[in-house]
């Protein structure tokens, strides 16, 4: 394992070029910010809505993918799932091989950086289908929460010379650049990590209505444990706890997310024969929340289908 700051280029510049951004959701939309910051950026969604809210803070919209693709040396991904990075790839790559043919002696020189959280087979798939057109794919997922954008730490799957490029790129959003292994290895942690994420979040939902449930008021409950210096208490907990008791469950990361985090845990554990008891019951919970009709909410919305069975909310009673 190498690590290296992103901001490891003394000048403190990205590469020369535009550097894209695909995908502007809860973390593809201040990548593109911060990364905008730093040199020219141009994003693009096929959601027009989330194109609508990226204009409004000032982040320079291609036209269409396929001139994204023409005018950038360097492509960040933020997408849901693998299926939609594969379909992404591949009209990118095109693109630039179609561009390639009318240039005689000119060869595709694109990066693409995906921060997408898909699984590791998915991304050696799709890293081939970019090889084969002269691109390089490496799997960068992000470890941090969006407001730590400028403090993430990226875990990349790629050949180890490609990570200072890496670092440049991705020096306004990333204070770490950790080369993990080959191509899928960067995917590989991320769905580790967030399988972590999954059970914490499931577990902290159980624990508020335990409270509740034994006549604790589970606003008691966080607020006594949240600054306890408790080792039970996590950078998640601290996050969602305080919202889930006060009734607020607008969406930082979507439960269908989580939900889809969870089963890539679970889905590659049971390719490799590996049992996750714990994943697994987690992932139970969060696809009933997600079938109640919750996965546009917040993670911590999974405290509704526990609720729903205890009969009354866990929510703040106290002043």
């Amino acid at each position: 394992m190498t690590d290296v700051p992103a901001a490891d280029d003394p000048a403190g510049e990205l590469p020369v070029g535009v550097v894209g951004v695909v995908g502007l959701g809860a973390m593809g939309r201040p990548m593109a910010l911060a990364l905008g910051s730093a040199g020219p950026v141009l994003a693009w969604d096929a959601d027009p809505g989330a194109r609508d809210r990226a204009v409004g803070e000032g982040v320079a919209l291609a036209t269409s993918l396929e001139h994204l693709a023409r005018e950038c040396g360097a492509v960040v991904l933020s997408l849901p799932s693998a299926a939609v990075v594969a379909q992404v790839v591949a009209q990118v790559v095109s693109e630039v091989v179609a561009q390639v043919a009318e240039v005689a002696g000119a060869g595709p020189e694109l990066l693409l950086l995906d921060t997408s959280t898909i699984g590791p087979e998915d991304s050696r798939s799709i890293a081939a289908t970019a090889r084969a057109a002269g691109a390089t794919y490496l799997d960068t997922p992000v470890l941090g929460r969006p407001e730590m954008v400028g403090r993430w730490t990226v875990p990349m799957g790629g050949p180890a010379a490609a990570q200072p490029e890496v670092a440049r790129v991705l020096a306004p959003v990333a204070a770490r650049v950790v080369h993990v292994g080959d191509v899928g290895a960067g995917a590989t942690l991320k769905v580790a990590n967030n399988l972590m994420f999954s059970v914490i979040n499931a577990v902290t939902a159980e624990a508020l209505v335990l409270a509740t449930a034994a006549g604790l008021d589970p606003g008691v409950f966080v607020d006594t444990v949240v600054d306890s210096g408790a080792a039970s208490v996590s950078g998640l907990f601290r996050s969602i706890a305080p919202r889930a008791v006060a009734g607020d469950f607008d969406p930082i990361f979507a439960l269908d997310l989580v939900r889809k985090d969870n089963a890539l845990a679970v889905g590659l554990a049971a390719s490799l024969g590996v049992e996750l008891p714990v994943g697994a019951a987690a992932l139970a919970l969060h696809e009933q929340a997600v079938e109640a009709g919750h996965g546009a909410e917040d993670s911590v919305a999974v405290v509704k289908v526990l609720e729903e069975r205890l009969g009354r909310p866990a929510r703040r009673t106290g002043t």
